[in-house]
């Protein structure tokens, strides 16, 4: 029998990765204060969620140290944690698997080791790594490693874009006073899927499957600002008010095929309902992409109950979701990228 609604947007955290972080004095995430956290307390909120399955990912901010052999070292054992999880609860949890970015070869061993040997359903990524964001040539030989796998990319908020340990209240917040998940998570998203887009990233590998978080941050809403982002890249960065020379209707022309070529991609992608169940946020992805590519995420435990824990509910109250339409968010859609689940 299949699942009964699948989180792919689920956090751990090891008592080894609290005590890194804060070993350098790193004691909240996005502004939020690092919640204490057990498997079986994920295993309470899903059955109080009526949730069957969910996916363990590591939220940032990550391996943030100066040693490459510790940040070695830690994504080694948070792979190793999420797969017993796993393996002690083969019918509630699954992950994807954590690489020590932006050390390449680091990850690209990682990789071999998370899937070949763990089995671990896919690969999270940040959205950038010191400032590199996902797109940049320098880690294309990741993306072609996942790519030759038809690996599932889960694409995660960043708000550090330095080698400056974030220790300070609201690191990575252009306010201080505002925690930095609640702006600069969705923003840096958003800013990730544009240089993938402008790059030519998504158009060359296109056997990955990208999937974002909060409902791709603000991707929907400004889709046809990444468009012209990337017209103007393509034009090498010459803007003139007309095109000497070329007819309006084949200036029109080209214009529509480009714009269809960009928003394809975006379209392509698949988005998570974290911290995004609500009527807002779904009016602009409903108008991007179709249901199929929408898929139930929490945010538990960094999101707080009464907001993770109640997703499902809020998405039963959205007006523009038919019941075949939350089968497909909550169930469906993830089962497709992750056939593995149907085994369960």
């Amino acid at each position: 029998m299949s699942p009964q609604r699948i989180d792919v947007h689920h956090h751990l955290l090891t008592p080894g990765y609290v005590a890194a972080l804060k070993g350098v004095g790193i004691v909240e995430s996005g502004g939020i204060p690092l919640p204490p956290w057990r498997p079986e307390d994920s295993l309470a909120m899903l059955d109080r969620a009526g949730i069957q399955v969910a996916l363990l990912s590591l939220s940032t901010p990550g391996l943030f140290f100066k040693s490459p052999a510790q940040e070695r070292a830690l994504a080694r054992a948070i792979n190793e944690f999420a797969a017993q999880c796993g393996q002690r609860w083969p019918d509630r949890f699954a992950f994807f698997a954590t690489l020590p970015l932006p050390d390449v070869d680091a990850a690209l061993a990682e990789i071999s080791y998370a899937l070949d040997i763990l089995h671990a359903d896919g690969i999270s990524l940040y959205t950038n790594y010191e400032g590199i964001y996902l797109g940049d040539e320098r880690f294309t030989p990741i993306f072609a490693e996942l790519n030759r796998r038809r690996s599932v990319i889960h694409i995660h908020p960043s708000v550090f874009t330095g080698a400056t340990i974030p220790a300070a209240k609201n690191a990575g917040s252009t306010i201080s006073t505002l925690p930095s998940f609640m702006l600069e998570f969705v923003f840096d998203t958003t800013r990730a899927v544009a240089n993938l887009v402008i790059s030519g990233a998504l158009k060359q590998f296109t056997d990955v499957k990208i999937l974002l978080s909060h409902a791709g941050g603000t991707v929907p809403y400004i889709a046809h600002k990444i468009v012209s982002g990337a017209l103007v890249a393509m034009l090498g960065g010459q803007v003139s008010a007309s095109a000497p020379g070329i007819p309006p209707e084949q200036a029109d022309a080209f214009r529509s095929m480009f714009t269809d070529d960009i928003l394809s991609q975006l379209r392509g992608l698949y988005y998570d309902t974290a911290l995004s169940a609500n009527v807002n946020a779904f009016s602009s992805l409903q108008q991007l992409v179709p249901t199929s590519q929408i898929l139930l995420g929490t945010d538990y435990p960094f999101a707080p109950e009464i907001e993770s824990g109640t997703t499902v509910r809020r998405l039963e109250r959205l007006a523009s979701l038919s019941d075949s339409d939350r089968q497909a968010i909550t169930t469906d859609n993830a089962l497709a990228l992750f056939p593995r689940l149907q085994r369960i």
